[in-house]
Protein backbone atom coordinates (compact mmCIF):
# COMPACT_ATOMS: atom_id res chain seq x y z
CA UNK A 1 0.00 0.00 0.00
CA UNK A 2 1.49 3.27 -1.38
CA UNK A 3 1.56 5.80 1.54
CA UNK A 4 -0.17 9.53 0.87
CA UNK A 5 2.26 11.67 0.03
CA UNK A 6 3.86 14.34 2.40
CA UNK A 7 2.93 17.96 1.83
CA UNK A 8 6.86 19.16 1.99
CA UNK A 9 7.78 22.55 3.79
CA UNK A 10 7.57 24.25 0.77
CA UNK A 11 4.11 24.07 -0.03
CA UNK A 12 2.69 24.97 3.38
CA UNK A 13 2.58 28.90 3.25
CA UNK A 14 0.87 28.64 -0.65
CA UNK A 15 -1.59 26.56 1.63
CA UNK A 16 -1.89 29.01 3.99
CA UNK A 17 -2.12 31.45 1.59
CA UNK A 18 -5.31 29.79 -0.33
CA UNK A 19 -7.06 29.59 3.39
CA UNK A 20 -6.81 33.40 3.96
CA UNK A 21 -8.22 33.99 0.50
CA UNK A 22 -10.88 32.33 1.04
CA UNK A 23 -11.68 33.28 4.52
CA UNK A 24 -11.50 36.95 3.52
CA UNK A 25 -13.55 36.20 0.37
CA UNK A 26 -16.29 34.22 2.78
CA UNK A 27 -16.30 37.08 5.19
CA UNK A 28 -16.87 39.64 2.46
CA UNK A 29 -19.69 38.14 1.00
CA UNK A 30 -21.21 37.87 4.46
CA UNK A 31 -21.26 41.31 5.86
CA UNK A 32 -21.27 42.79 2.38
CA UNK A 33 -23.81 45.68 2.33
CA UNK A 34 -24.76 48.03 -0.84
CA UNK A 35 -25.49 50.80 1.40
CA UNK A 36 -22.45 50.76 3.63
CA UNK A 37 -20.53 50.76 -0.06
CA UNK A 38 -22.73 53.49 -1.36
CA UNK A 39 -22.33 56.19 1.72
CA UNK A 40 -19.07 55.17 2.76
CA UNK A 41 -17.27 57.98 4.47
CA UNK A 42 -14.53 58.00 2.13
CA UNK A 43 -16.33 58.58 -0.91
CA UNK A 44 -18.11 61.48 0.68
CA UNK A 45 -14.97 63.62 2.09
CA UNK A 46 -14.71 65.95 -1.47
CA UNK A 47 -18.60 66.78 -0.45
CA UNK A 48 -17.64 68.26 2.86
CA UNK A 49 -17.16 71.63 1.24
CA UNK A 50 -20.12 71.45 -0.39
CA UNK A 51 -22.87 71.54 1.53
CA UNK A 52 -26.49 73.20 1.60
CA UNK A 53 -26.95 75.94 3.99
CA UNK A 54 -30.41 74.10 5.03
CA UNK A 55 -30.50 71.57 7.51
CA UNK A 56 -33.32 69.67 5.54
CA UNK A 57 -31.31 69.13 2.01
CA UNK A 58 -31.41 65.53 0.36
CA UNK A 59 -27.92 65.92 -0.75
CA UNK A 60 -26.42 67.79 3.06
CA UNK A 61 -23.32 65.56 3.85
CA UNK A 62 -24.60 66.21 7.28
CA UNK A 63 -28.08 64.55 7.21
CA UNK A 64 -27.58 62.29 4.29
CA UNK A 65 -24.52 59.90 4.69
CA UNK A 66 -24.03 60.16 8.06
CA UNK A 67 -27.79 59.44 9.38
CA UNK A 68 -27.34 56.48 7.23
CA UNK A 69 -24.92 55.28 9.92
CA UNK A 70 -27.69 55.68 12.58
CA UNK A 71 -27.93 52.24 14.87
CA UNK A 72 -31.75 51.39 14.20
CA UNK A 73 -31.96 48.83 17.05
CA UNK A 74 -34.99 47.11 18.53
CA UNK A 75 -35.71 47.71 21.72
CA UNK A 76 -37.29 46.52 24.92
CA UNK A 77 -40.04 48.70 25.97
CA UNK A 78 -40.86 46.20 29.03
CA UNK A 79 -41.76 47.83 32.13
CA UNK A 80 -41.21 46.30 35.57
CA UNK A 81 -40.86 47.97 39.11
CA UNK A 82 -38.30 49.21 39.89
CA UNK A 83 -36.36 48.08 42.68
CA UNK A 84 -32.66 49.21 44.18
CA UNK A 85 -31.53 46.58 42.44
CA UNK A 86 -31.60 49.05 39.24
CA UNK A 87 -30.15 52.25 40.62
CA UNK A 88 -27.18 51.51 38.14
CA UNK A 89 -28.74 50.28 34.93
CA UNK A 90 -27.75 53.03 32.41
CA UNK A 91 -29.51 50.88 29.65
CA UNK A 92 -33.41 51.83 30.48
CA UNK A 93 -35.64 53.07 27.62
CA UNK A 94 -37.40 56.55 28.01
CA UNK A 95 -40.56 54.62 28.85
CA UNK A 96 -38.45 52.48 31.26
CA UNK A 97 -37.72 55.48 32.79
CA UNK A 98 -40.57 57.43 32.69
CA UNK A 99 -42.11 54.77 34.57
CA UNK A 100 -38.92 54.42 36.78
CA UNK A 101 -38.92 58.05 37.28
CA UNK A 102 -42.21 60.06 36.91
CA UNK A 103 -41.46 62.70 39.14
CA UNK A 104 -37.63 63.38 38.56
CA UNK A 105 -39.05 65.71 35.46
CA UNK A 106 -40.72 68.84 36.72
CA UNK A 107 -37.48 71.17 35.99
CA UNK A 108 -37.75 69.75 32.58
CA UNK A 109 -41.20 70.47 31.73
CA UNK A 110 -41.09 73.51 33.44
CA UNK A 111 -37.82 74.93 31.00
CA UNK A 112 -39.35 73.70 28.33
CA UNK A 113 -42.73 74.92 28.92
CA UNK A 114 -41.25 78.77 29.43
CA UNK A 115 -39.65 78.29 25.75
CA UNK A 116 -42.37 76.60 24.16
CA UNK A 117 -43.67 80.03 22.44
CA UNK A 118 -40.34 81.44 21.97
CA UNK A 119 -37.51 78.75 20.86
CA UNK A 120 -33.95 78.79 21.85
CA UNK A 121 -32.10 80.22 18.55
CA UNK A 122 -28.28 79.69 17.08
CA UNK A 123 -28.73 83.95 18.07
CA UNK A 124 -29.35 83.97 21.67
CA UNK A 125 -26.74 81.12 22.34
CA UNK A 126 -24.11 83.32 20.80
CA UNK A 127 -25.18 86.19 23.33
CA UNK A 128 -24.14 83.81 26.34
CA UNK A 129 -21.48 85.28 28.20
CA UNK A 130 -18.32 83.21 26.97
CA UNK A 131 -15.86 85.30 29.04
CA UNK A 132 -16.90 83.80 32.66
CA UNK A 133 -15.70 81.44 34.25
CA UNK A 134 -16.87 77.92 33.92
CA UNK A 135 -18.09 78.21 30.27
CA UNK A 136 -18.71 75.48 28.16
CA UNK A 137 -20.11 75.63 24.74
CA UNK A 138 -20.84 71.77 23.30
CA UNK A 139 -22.71 70.19 20.79
CA UNK A 140 -24.37 66.58 20.23
CA UNK A 141 -24.52 65.11 16.71
CA UNK A 142 -25.37 61.83 15.94
CA UNK A 143 -24.58 60.24 19.30
CA UNK A 144 -21.55 61.73 19.70
CA UNK A 145 -20.17 64.47 22.36
CA UNK A 146 -17.91 67.41 20.78
CA UNK A 147 -16.84 70.37 22.85
CA UNK A 148 -16.66 73.26 20.90
CA UNK A 149 -14.98 76.46 23.38
CA UNK A 150 -14.29 76.54 27.52
CA UNK A 151 -13.17 79.06 29.38
CA UNK A 152 -12.27 77.56 32.26
CA UNK A 153 -13.51 74.12 33.99
CA UNK A 154 -13.34 75.12 37.42
CA UNK A 155 -11.37 72.43 38.67
CA UNK A 156 -12.77 69.16 37.51
CA UNK A 157 -16.55 70.17 37.67
CA UNK A 158 -16.61 70.76 33.66
CA UNK A 159 -14.61 67.22 32.95
CA UNK A 160 -17.21 65.20 35.47
CA UNK A 161 -20.31 67.12 33.72
CA UNK A 162 -19.31 66.03 30.55
CA UNK A 163 -18.35 62.97 30.94
CA UNK A 164 -21.79 62.03 32.95
CA UNK A 165 -23.35 63.66 29.85
CA UNK A 166 -21.40 61.43 27.42
CA UNK A 167 -21.68 58.24 29.80
CA UNK A 168 -25.44 58.81 29.23
CA UNK A 169 -25.35 59.31 25.22
CA UNK A 170 -23.34 56.54 24.59
CA UNK A 171 -25.30 53.82 27.27
CA UNK A 172 -28.97 55.17 25.65
CA UNK A 173 -30.50 52.28 23.71
CA UNK A 174 -32.37 55.09 21.76
CA UNK A 175 -30.71 57.20 19.50
CA UNK A 176 -30.82 61.25 20.84
CA UNK A 177 -31.17 64.54 19.35
CA UNK A 178 -28.53 66.84 18.06
CA UNK A 179 -27.69 69.70 19.77
CA UNK A 180 -25.82 72.58 20.58
CA UNK A 181 -26.23 74.11 23.75
CA UNK A 182 -24.03 76.18 26.37
CA UNK A 183 -23.27 75.63 30.51
CA UNK A 184 -21.36 76.85 33.37
CA UNK A 185 -20.10 75.37 36.24
CA UNK A 186 -19.74 78.22 38.59
CA UNK A 187 -21.96 77.73 41.94
CA UNK A 188 -24.25 80.60 39.68
CA UNK A 189 -24.01 83.19 37.13
CA UNK A 190 -24.55 86.81 37.55
CA UNK A 191 -26.85 87.27 34.09
CA UNK A 192 -29.24 84.37 33.40
CA UNK A 193 -29.49 83.16 30.26
CA UNK A 194 -30.87 79.80 28.33
CA UNK A 195 -27.81 78.12 29.16
CA UNK A 196 -27.38 74.75 31.51
CA UNK A 197 -26.44 75.49 35.57
CA UNK A 198 -26.29 73.20 38.37
CA UNK A 199 -29.00 75.64 39.91
CA UNK A 200 -31.52 78.45 39.72
CA UNK A 201 -32.98 81.11 42.22
CA UNK A 202 -36.55 80.33 42.48
CA UNK A 203 -37.51 83.28 40.29
CA UNK A 204 -34.84 82.44 37.50
CA UNK A 205 -36.70 81.08 34.68
CA UNK A 206 -33.81 81.05 31.70
CA UNK A 207 -31.31 78.73 33.46
CA UNK A 208 -32.17 74.86 32.52
CA UNK A 209 -31.00 72.75 35.44
CA UNK A 210 -28.68 69.58 34.70
CA UNK A 211 -26.94 67.44 37.27
CA UNK A 212 -24.17 68.83 39.07
CA UNK A 213 -20.72 67.55 38.52
CA UNK A 214 -20.73 65.31 41.84
CA UNK A 215 -22.60 62.54 40.00
CA UNK A 216 -20.00 62.18 38.45
CA UNK A 217 -17.16 62.70 40.95
CA UNK A 218 -15.82 65.56 43.71
CA UNK A 219 -12.00 64.70 43.65
CA UNK A 220 -10.37 67.89 45.20
CA UNK A 221 -11.74 67.33 49.00
CA UNK A 222 -11.52 63.83 48.50
CA UNK A 223 -15.10 63.15 48.41
CA UNK A 224 -14.29 60.52 45.25
CA UNK A 225 -16.92 59.41 42.76
CA UNK A 226 -20.62 59.42 43.24
CA UNK A 227 -20.17 55.28 43.04
CA UNK A 228 -18.37 55.50 45.97
CA UNK A 229 -19.56 57.66 47.93
CA UNK A 230 -22.96 55.47 47.78
CA UNK A 231 -20.89 52.51 48.27
CA UNK A 232 -19.16 54.08 51.75
CA UNK A 233 -22.17 55.01 52.48
CA UNK A 234 -23.97 51.28 52.57
CA UNK A 235 -21.02 50.25 54.28
CA UNK A 236 -21.28 52.68 56.98
CA UNK A 237 -25.46 51.66 57.77
CA UNK A 238 -24.57 48.61 58.12
CA UNK A 239 -21.53 49.03 60.43
CA UNK A 240 -23.76 51.87 62.52
CA UNK A 241 -27.87 51.06 61.94
CA UNK A 242 -30.49 53.62 63.17
CA UNK A 243 -30.48 52.21 67.02
CA UNK A 244 -27.00 52.74 67.22
CA UNK A 245 -26.21 56.35 65.67
CA UNK A 246 -25.02 59.57 67.69
CA UNK A 247 -28.55 61.47 68.67
CA UNK A 248 -26.97 64.93 67.70
CA UNK A 249 -26.79 66.75 64.52
CA UNK A 250 -23.50 66.95 62.48
CA UNK A 251 -22.61 69.44 60.43
CA UNK A 252 -18.58 70.54 58.76
CA UNK A 253 -17.83 73.19 56.29
CA UNK A 254 -15.84 76.86 55.76
CA UNK A 255 -17.93 79.39 56.74
CA UNK A 256 -16.47 81.66 53.83
CA UNK A 257 -18.78 84.27 55.74
CA UNK A 258 -22.19 82.89 54.74
CA UNK A 259 -24.98 84.08 56.98
CA UNK A 260 -26.52 80.97 57.11
CA UNK A 261 -23.71 78.48 58.17
CA UNK A 262 -22.71 81.37 61.24
CA UNK A 263 -26.38 80.98 62.14
CA UNK A 264 -25.81 77.68 62.85
CA UNK A 265 -22.42 77.36 64.32
CA UNK A 266 -23.89 80.30 66.63
CA UNK A 267 -27.07 78.36 67.38
CA UNK A 268 -25.34 74.83 67.95
CA UNK A 269 -22.33 76.00 69.80
CA UNK A 270 -21.84 74.58 73.27
CA UNK A 271 -25.01 72.44 73.13
CA UNK A 272 -25.10 69.14 74.05
CA UNK A 273 -26.93 67.81 70.67
CA UNK A 274 -24.75 69.19 68.21
CA UNK A 275 -21.67 68.26 66.59
CA UNK A 276 -21.03 71.27 64.94
CA UNK A 277 -17.85 72.59 63.80
CA UNK A 278 -16.26 74.82 61.01
CA UNK A 279 -13.67 73.69 58.91
CA UNK A 280 -10.45 75.46 57.95
CA UNK A 281 -9.25 74.11 54.68
CA UNK A 282 -5.89 75.93 55.02
CA UNK A 283 -4.84 74.55 58.54
CA UNK A 284 -3.46 71.17 59.11
CA UNK A 285 -4.69 70.61 62.45
CA UNK A 286 -8.10 71.60 61.68
CA UNK A 287 -8.40 68.87 58.79
CA UNK A 288 -6.88 65.98 61.01
CA UNK A 289 -9.10 67.04 64.28
CA UNK A 290 -12.69 68.16 62.51
CA UNK A 291 -12.54 66.75 58.93
CA UNK A 292 -15.64 63.80 58.65
CA UNK A 293 -15.48 61.66 54.98
CA UNK A 294 -19.46 62.23 53.63
CA UNK A 295 -20.20 58.11 54.89
CA UNK A 296 -18.85 59.92 58.82
CA UNK A 297 -22.23 61.41 58.39
CA UNK A 298 -23.94 58.34 58.47
CA UNK A 299 -23.30 57.65 62.09
CA UNK A 300 -25.30 60.57 63.24
CA UNK A 301 -29.71 60.33 63.21
CA UNK A 302 -29.42 64.11 61.98
CA UNK A 303 -27.31 66.10 60.06
CA UNK A 304 -27.58 69.46 58.94
CA UNK A 305 -27.31 70.90 55.33
CA UNK A 306 -26.79 74.31 54.63
CA UNK A 307 -26.26 76.76 50.87
CA UNK A 308 -23.27 77.91 50.07
CA UNK A 309 -22.57 80.72 47.48
CA UNK A 310 -25.62 79.71 46.14
CA UNK A 311 -27.05 75.71 46.01
CA UNK A 312 -24.61 73.17 47.65
CA UNK A 313 -23.91 69.67 46.46
CA UNK A 314 -23.58 67.77 49.85
CA UNK A 315 -27.47 67.61 50.54
CA UNK A 316 -27.58 64.48 47.98
CA UNK A 317 -24.65 63.02 49.92
CA UNK A 318 -26.18 63.44 52.92
CA UNK A 319 -29.29 61.87 51.38
CA UNK A 320 -27.03 58.69 51.07
CA UNK A 321 -27.76 58.29 54.94
CA UNK A 322 -30.52 56.95 56.78
CA UNK A 323 -30.74 60.05 58.82
CA UNK A 324 -32.51 63.06 59.08
CA UNK A 325 -31.55 65.73 57.03
CA UNK A 326 -32.21 68.26 58.35
CA UNK A 327 -32.07 72.12 55.97
CA UNK A 328 -32.93 76.17 56.29
CA UNK A 329 -34.95 77.22 53.93
CA UNK A 330 -33.62 76.55 50.50
CA UNK A 331 -32.86 79.46 48.06
CA UNK A 332 -31.11 77.56 45.35
CA UNK A 333 -33.31 75.15 43.87
CA UNK A 334 -31.41 71.95 41.55
CA UNK A 335 -32.44 69.64 39.33
CA UNK A 336 -34.47 66.89 41.93
CA UNK A 337 -35.49 69.67 44.16
CA UNK A 338 -39.33 69.05 43.63
CA UNK A 339 -39.25 65.53 45.33
CA UNK A 340 -38.27 67.06 48.52
CA UNK A 341 -41.16 67.12 50.95
CA UNK A 342 -40.88 68.88 54.07
CA UNK A 343 -44.06 68.03 56.00
CA UNK A 344 -46.88 65.61 55.58
CA UNK A 345 -46.86 61.61 55.28
CA UNK A 346 -44.00 61.58 52.76
CA UNK A 347 -41.93 63.72 54.41
CA UNK A 348 -38.21 63.17 53.74
CA UNK A 349 -36.15 66.57 55.40
CA UNK A 350 -36.99 68.73 57.88
CA UNK A 351 -37.27 72.41 57.48
CA UNK A 352 -35.76 74.79 59.49
CA UNK A 353 -35.75 78.57 59.43
CA UNK A 354 -32.87 80.71 57.19
CA UNK A 355 -31.33 81.70 60.83
CA UNK A 356 -31.71 77.95 62.14
CA UNK A 357 -33.53 79.87 65.47
CA UNK A 358 -35.94 77.15 66.01
CA UNK A 359 -33.30 74.02 65.74
CA UNK A 360 -33.16 73.40 68.82
CA UNK A 361 -37.31 72.92 68.89
CA UNK A 362 -36.98 70.83 65.95
CA UNK A 363 -34.13 68.89 67.39
CA UNK A 364 -35.77 68.26 70.57
CA UNK A 365 -39.16 66.92 68.78
CA UNK A 366 -37.14 64.59 66.90
CA UNK A 367 -35.57 63.29 70.02
CA UNK A 368 -38.69 62.70 71.49
CA UNK A 369 -40.28 61.06 68.52
CA UNK A 370 -37.95 59.00 67.53
CA UNK A 371 -40.78 56.98 65.03
CA UNK A 372 -41.25 59.95 63.61
CA UNK A 373 -37.46 60.30 63.00
CA UNK A 374 -37.05 57.13 61.75
CA UNK A 375 -39.92 57.70 59.60
CA UNK A 376 -38.84 60.33 57.47
CA UNK A 377 -35.11 59.19 57.65
CA UNK A 378 -36.95 55.83 56.11
CA UNK A 379 -38.57 57.96 53.53
CA UNK A 380 -35.95 59.29 52.24
CA UNK A 381 -33.86 56.53 51.73
CA UNK A 382 -36.86 54.99 49.94
CA UNK A 383 -37.36 57.63 47.88
CA UNK A 384 -34.27 60.00 47.26
CA UNK A 385 -31.23 57.54 47.78
CA UNK A 386 -32.96 54.22 46.13
CA UNK A 387 -34.38 55.75 43.63
CA UNK A 388 -34.64 58.86 42.47
CA UNK A 389 -30.70 59.39 43.44
CA UNK A 390 -29.03 56.57 41.63
CA UNK A 391 -27.21 56.75 38.56
CA UNK A 392 -29.59 55.28 36.51
CA UNK A 393 -31.99 58.35 37.35
CA UNK A 394 -29.34 60.37 36.52
CA UNK A 395 -28.88 59.12 33.09
CA UNK A 396 -32.57 58.98 32.61
CA UNK A 397 -32.83 62.97 33.45
CA UNK A 398 -29.99 63.52 30.96
CA UNK A 399 -31.48 62.05 28.32
CA UNK A 400 -35.12 63.27 28.78
CA UNK A 401 -33.53 66.88 29.21
CA UNK A 402 -31.16 66.95 26.13
CA UNK A 403 -34.86 66.02 24.12
CA UNK A 404 -36.79 68.58 25.99
CA UNK A 405 -33.60 71.05 24.64
CA UNK A 406 -33.71 70.40 21.68
CA UNK A 407 -37.63 70.95 21.48
CA UNK A 408 -37.18 74.27 21.70
CA UNK A 409 -34.65 75.00 19.97
CA UNK A 410 -32.79 74.18 17.03
CA UNK A 411 -30.76 71.68 14.77
CA UNK A 412 -26.89 72.59 14.90
CA UNK A 413 -24.38 72.60 12.10
CA UNK A 414 -21.76 69.73 12.49
CA UNK A 415 -19.44 71.44 9.93
CA UNK A 416 -17.84 75.22 9.53
CA UNK A 417 -17.60 76.61 6.66
CA UNK A 418 -14.40 75.42 5.54
CA UNK A 419 -15.65 72.23 5.80
CA UNK A 420 -13.83 71.38 9.32
CA UNK A 421 -15.76 69.66 12.55
CA UNK A 422 -16.99 72.81 14.73
CA UNK A 423 -15.70 70.65 17.75
CA UNK A 424 -13.59 68.06 19.48
CA UNK A 425 -14.69 64.96 20.18
CA UNK A 426 -14.84 63.77 23.53
CA UNK A 427 -12.89 60.84 23.82
CA UNK A 428 -10.07 63.64 22.32
CA UNK A 429 -10.78 66.35 24.70
CA UNK A 430 -11.06 64.89 27.88
CA UNK A 431 -7.72 63.40 27.47
CA UNK A 432 -5.67 67.12 26.22
CA UNK A 433 -8.56 69.24 28.03
CA UNK A 434 -8.21 71.86 25.40
CA UNK A 435 -9.87 72.29 21.77
CA UNK A 436 -7.11 73.23 20.00
CA UNK A 437 -3.62 71.95 20.00
CA UNK A 438 -0.30 71.71 17.65
CA UNK A 439 0.34 68.25 17.18
CA UNK A 440 3.56 66.75 19.19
Amino acid sequence: MTAAPRVGRSARPLLIAILAIFTTFFIAVSFYDPELVRYHVVDKINDLTNTADTADSSTCFINSPLREFETQTEVNDTTVPFTSQDGRNYLMTEAQCDAAFPGLYAEIHRAVEDRRSNPVTLEELERVNSNIYGYFRGMIYNQQLYVIRLVDPNFSRGFATLMAMHRAIITSPEPLPNIEFTFNTADFIEEPAATWTYARRHNETLNWLMPDFGYWSWPEPKVGSYHEVRLKALIAEESVPWEKKIQKIVWRGATLDLPVRLALLNKTEGQEWADVKALDWGSDKSKSQDLLSMSDHCHYRFVAHTEGHSYSGRLKYLQQCRSVVIAHKLDWVQHYHSLLESSGPNQNYVECERDFSDLEKVIKDLTKNPKKARRIADNSVKLLRDRYLTPAAEACYWRKFIKGWRSVSFEPKLLDESGRLRGVPIESFILERRTDWVPY
